[in-house]
Formats: C-alpha cells, structure tokens, sequence
C-alpha cells in the first residue's frame, strides 16, 4: 500500500469530534435549570482501616541485602521502596525463593486490606441510584449497557493509561465469568500500568516539568512523585508533605510543588488553591473578585501562611559566583548550575513579612500593613469546623498549619475537589464544572452525587484507587458513552461517560504497546539520583567543595546527553537494580518506545506527545484534545506510522504468526481496537489482503481509525 492511498484514507480523519449529535445545530436559547431529584438515601461506606506498610529484607541470590517496604507485584517483576524514598523495579528471579513467595503473599494482602468486595458494590450503587434520580427527575433515561468490547478498552485507557494487547483482550472476551468485569478492574488497579497513567495525570495537575525556574533539573520531585504512586500513598499525605516540604530539591523531591513557583510566591498561592481546592482566587490577587465573593484582602491573609517562607537562599548564589570569578579555570555555566540546584531550597524563618501591596486601594487596609494568616470559609459555619482551629503564632510553622486545615476531612473542599476531578478523569466532565472553580456545590449537575463522591473519598482515606474502583464498578460508568454534550443547553446529567478522543499519552502509551507489548510497563526511568550529587555540604562554601560536585556532576551524566537515555549512574542499591529499573526501553526511528511517564516531563515540542496535546505544564490542567494537521502528518509520513506498521511491532508479529488470513484480521482488530471485526470488516479485510494488502498495511489503517482515536 503506497503513502498516497494512505493520504486518502486519513484526509476523512482530521479530527472532526466522535458526536453523533455533530450534524445538529445549535440552540441559542438560555440554558434550562435542571430540575432536582427527590432525595435519596444513601448507605454508610465502612472506612478502610490504617494500613501499615509491609517492611522485609530482600535478598538476593547473592546474598545481598536491602531493606524495602513492598510496593507492588506484577507478572515477574517486583516493585519495592527504601526508608529513603528510593523505588525499584526489578525481575523477581534475582530474589531468594522464600522472598518471592512473601511478595505474593504481599500482593493479597494489599487487595484484602482495600474495600471489599461488597462495599465496592454497595458504594457503586448508591452511584447508580443517585445518577437515576436525577435522570428521572429530568426524563432521561441511563444509556444501555457498553458492550464487553467498549467497557475493555475503556477500562484499559482509564485504569493503565493504554489499550489492551490482543492476547489480553482475547482472553478479556472469552471469558463467561458472571464477575469478569469487576475482576479485571481490579487487576488493572494494582497493575503498573495504573501508577504510569495516574502519573501522566497528575503531572498535568502538579505542573511536573523537568526543569524549574533558569533550567533547574527537577528530576527529584518526578522520582518522588512515582515513588509515592507506587505506594499507593493517600492523596492528603502525598498533599501535606508537598506543602510542609523543607530542604533543597536536590535533596528531597517534595519540595518540587513549592519551589516551581519560588520567585512568584503569590503565583504559587494561588495554583495551590486552585490545584488542592477547585478555588479560583487568581483574579483576587490583584484586586476584589467580580464574579466571587473574595476579596484582595481574603487572597492576602491565605498568602500570609507562607509569608515566611523563602524559596531562593540568594547567599548561596552570591558566595558561589563569588568563589568562581576568583578562579578563572573553573567551569562558569557548571558553576551556575551546581548555584542554582543548591539555592533552591524551601525554608521557614521566623517573621511572616507579607504586607498588603503598594496600590491596595481598598477602606479594610493600607498599602504596606502587615496581613495577619486567615483561612477562607465557603460559608458562615464553616469557621466552626474544628479544622479551622489553626494557630498562626509561630511563623516557623504557619506552612504545617495550613497543611493540617488544607488537608482535613473536615476541610469543606479537599475532598470534594479531588473527588470531582476523579470522577472527571473517568466520565470526562465533573459532577460540577469548570473543575478548577467549584465554589458554590450547589451549581453541580446533582449536588447529592457530588457529597456521596466526597464521603466516599473520606471513607477510602483519600485513596484514589479505591475511589477508582467504585466508579469503575458502577453501572453509570459502564453505559454505552453520549456524545459531547452542548453544555451551553443544559448541564449534562451522566447518562453514562461521554466519548472523548484519547489524551496524549494514551495514544502515545497505546501506540507503544502495540509495537513493543506490555514489555514497555517494565521501563521505569528514574534521574534524581544523578541530580542529588549537586548537593554542597551543609556549612560555608568552599570552591574545593564546588570543585568536588561539578566532578560528580560530570560523572553522573557522562554518556547521557540524549533526554531520556540510559543513566549512567544507575541508582542501583545493594545490587538489586542497575540502570533503567526493570526492563531497558526499546528505541526505533528515533523513538525512545517507554510510557509517556517515563519520557522528559514535558516531552520536546515536536514530540508526539506534544503534538497530541501534553500541557507545557505552565499551568495546571493544561493538556488539550484539540485536533490538528500536524497530528494527520504524524501518523501518515511520520516515524510514529513507521513504527505502527513496522514489522518488528509486536501486533503486526502476532498477526503473521496467525495460520489464516481471517485469524490475522481477528488479531489485528484484537490489538488495535479490543474487539474482533465485523462479518463485513472481516470479508473485506480478507479479500484486501488478498489482493496484496499486507498485514503492515492493515495494522496502519486501524491506527488511524477515528474508533482508534477515541474512547468510547
């Protein structure tokens, strides 16, 4: 098949949205109220009881010892993390028998310390119930159930960020168990795949970047981030230590979320509300909101938490310039990097000095008056939750404080603002939108939805997987997907998921397993070893002690300019893991075949990933679906449609090995789309192929299919 058919074939696929209401014009009446639903009660959530972490030391069969708390099993490998922080992924046949066998009974432990079964249901049918009385109040009606094939690669791209291979959605299909539906979810769940694709997630919400500020490697905060996904961490413990970090971002990656904003503190406040609050202050910031009952003095008292906090140590950058101008044989620019890397850094001192600003215009204040810390309230009783009881006495501890009220159960938008999110994450709409400004609850498409999401979240102590598992389960989410719907009109009711086109780094993660299969889940890339030996010794700087870090520097990253590439100080401990953790990633036209999580953050403009839409990570939530030419001439003449129908890609291998050409079609329409063709599809690719269409041909052809392109 020449290019020039291909160019034919795809010219139908430039991105007009997947709607079946596409044809349909637009209303230009207001937008109707929709009428509330009669109550319904809802059952209790059992709390999932405190766990403990699962502490042992692994041997291998070497002898070798590393003591690690365990993280995760999946297939032969194993995931563990050190006292330190530090994840690994590695085969388990390096590991004594006796530790292989621990680490599965680890593995069932974890799924017995989660919600049951029975809770799981309990919780999702009170989704259902909530969903229907307001589809009923409304005379809606819930869309049909989705088709096994539609709900498995939904889950799939939701859960593990990519599509199924052929043999995992075969044996998917084949299956006649009354529960394959909630088995799978739960499979997929506590599969690697999951942290990748809540990785890629959230490092679209925290403005993950590789570089922070003048170019300042920020591999730290991207190591801590995984390493916590790996563990599972709750989200307010993952949140308070971002917030109440100390140190240098050398040092501990935590620091990370604070530190992008250092020389814009005030920015920093106001993404941090937005981020952890769904609260729109920006406007706030510099005058009273218009459309919002904060005023420049409300945004100033919350600023005022972190007014003693300092985010640049100014002394380090000026002794260290100062050290390399009286040696004229050093380095200049590694001189300025080892500067930068040691004077970002998060520390409290002892006076909060924020002041109201020079041109505060307003009759509660004067420009230059001290601001006193003060939470903000939703509503009048809010200030009488014991969350509000905060001591602002010791400026030292103003940043601790603010985590405990931010991060309560008792806080009146923690946890309803990530309860929303995630339920956007799976539905592609929040229960109230625009997520990042969900101030009045009452402006939700049902408001009762939105507080069972919130108490399921607190009784799942802010464990996103296990809220995850709930929606998953739930009928509401496996319907049949609507169509965009025209929020102009009428708020959209979750007649079950809308169709929405693959992010990014679901296209990119799915295209990746098709040419390498689910060996890329195995290619973990972790840098921020390589950046922690630019730490400087505490105490005075010496310029023998510069000396000393721009050689370590130079040792870390010998052999690894290109982005991504192997490290080649491999971060190994006790000889468990070398290099890349886990497998090593596969490179072909130009392309490093890992996950989007385990690329540079965010990936380089001409990147796929970027033409698909990975946010620049300027601001939260910046990712887009838009469609675009560029995106066309990718798959068409680009090395990603080289790679989609290259003969070494393990869908187009698994179609070869197939007897028949009737098979083949099957394991193509398997790999690329999760379902097997139709009797139509199925004669007229086989006559295709007969006609001397390859098999190379055809893999391409489904890859730029828009039912490829999209969720449903």
């Amino acid at each position: 098949m020449t290019l020039f058919p291909r160019l034919v074939l795809v010219s139908c696929f430039i991105w007009a949205p997947l709607v079946e209401a596409a044809d349909k014009k637009t209303s230009k009446k207001a937008p109707e109220p929709v009428i509330k639903a009669a109550p319904v009660a809802t059952r209790p959530v059992a709390a999932i009881a405190e766990r403990a972490a699962v502490w042992h030391t692994w041997t291998d069969k070497d002898g070798r010892k590393v003591d690690a708390q365990f993280c995760g099993l999946s297939g032969d490998f194993i995931t563990i993390q050190t006292r330190d922080g530090r994840t690994y992924h590695f085969k388990t046949d390096i590991l004594i028998p006796e530790d292989v066998a621990f680490a599965k009974q680890c593995l069932d432990r974890s799924r017995t310390n989660s919600f049951s079964r029975e809770i799981i249901a309990s919780a999702a049918v009170d989704v259902d119930r909530l969903v229907a009385a307001v589809l009923t109040a409304n005379q809606q009606t819930p869309n049909a159930p989705a088709t096994d094939e539609e709900f498995l690669r939904r889950i799939y791209l939701d859960a593990t960020g990519r599509i199924p291979t052929a043999k995992e959605a075969d044996a998917f299909l084949a299956s006649t168990a009354p529960d394959k539906r909630a088995k799978l979810i739960d499979d997929l769940v506590f599969s690697p795949g999951y942290s990748m694709q809540m990785f890629n997630w959230m490092a679209d919400l925290l403005r993950v970047k590789d570089t922070f500020g003048k170019g300042i490697p920020a591999f730290t905060f991207e190591d801590w981030l995984k390493a916590r996904l790996a563990a599972n961490t709750p989200w307010d413990k993952m949140v308070a230590e971002m917030v109440t970090a100390d140190g240098r971002l050398c040092d501990n990656g935590a620091t990370g979320f604070m530190l992008f904003d250092a020389e814009m503190p005030l920015d920093g406040v106001s993404n941090l509300m937005t981020t952890f609050l769904g609260t729109n202050m920006a406007c706030a910031q510099c005058h009273d909101h218009p459309l919002a009952e904060w005023t420049q003095k409300d945004f100033y008292q919350m600023a005022a938490f972190f007014g003693a906090t300092d985010g640049k140590d100014e002394g380090v950058l000026r002794e260290v310039n100062r050290l390399a101008k009286a040696d004229s044989a050093v380095n200049k620019a590694a001189v300025r990097k080892i500067a930068e890397m040691n004077a970002f850094r998060l520390d409290d001192g002892a006076k909060q000095s924020l002041t109201l600003p020079k041109d505060y215009k307003y009759k509660d204040g004067k420009p230059g008056d001290p601001v006193a810390p003060s939470l903000i309230a939703w509503s009048k009783s809010d200030k009488s939750l014991p969350a509000y009881n905060v001591s602002t006495k010791n400026p030292a501890q103003l940043r601790d404080e603010f985590a405990r009220w931010l991060t309560s159960p008792q806080n009146p938008r923690f946890a309803t603002n990530i309860a929303n999110r995630i339920w956007k994450k799976a539905f592609g709409l929040g229960v109230i939108e625009p997520v990042n400004d969900i101030d009045d609850l009452a402006q939700a498409s049902s408001p009762e939805l939105l507080a069972h999401l919130t108490f399921v979240m607190k009784a799942a102590k802010f464990d996103l997987r296990e809220v995850q598992r709930v929606i998953y389960n739930s009928k509401t989410y496996q319907a049949a997907a609507s169509p965009t719907p025209d929020l102009g009109k009428a708020k959209y009711l979750f007649n079950g998921p809308i169709v929405r086109r693959l992010s990014a780094e679901q296209a990119w993660d799915s295209l990746v397993v098709t040419a390498v299969g689910t060996y890329a889940d195995n290619v973990l890339l972790r840098r921020g070893d390589d950046i922690k030996v630019m730490a400087l010794p505490p105490g005075k700087v010496t310029m023998a002690e510069v000396r000393n870090a721009i050689d370590r520097t130079k040792k870390a990253f010998a052999g690894s300019g290109k982005a991504g590439g192997k490290k080649a100080s491999g971060g190994s401990t006790m000889g468990l893991a070398n290099g890349y953790e886990g497998a090593k990633p596969v490179s072909r036209f130009s392309l490093l075949l890992a996950r989007a999580s385990e690329l540079p953050q965010p990936s380089a403009e001409t990147h796929f990933l970027r033409l698909w839409g990975q946010g620049d990570r300027l601001l939260a939530d910046s990712a887009t679906n838009d469609g675009s030419v560029p995106q066309v001439l990718q798959m068409m003449n680009g090395s990603v449609g080289r790679l989609v129908s290259d003969p070494r890609a393990e869908a187009v291998m698994a179609a070869e090995a197939a007897k028949t050409p009737e098979a083949q079609v099957h394991s193509l329409y398997l790999s690329f789309l999760a379902r097997r063709p139709t009797p139509t599809e199925l004669t007229a690719a086989t006559r295709s192929l007969a006609d001397g269409l390859a098999v190379t041909d055809l893999a391409w052809v489904l890859a730029n299919t828009r039912e490829f392109l999209f969720i449903r």
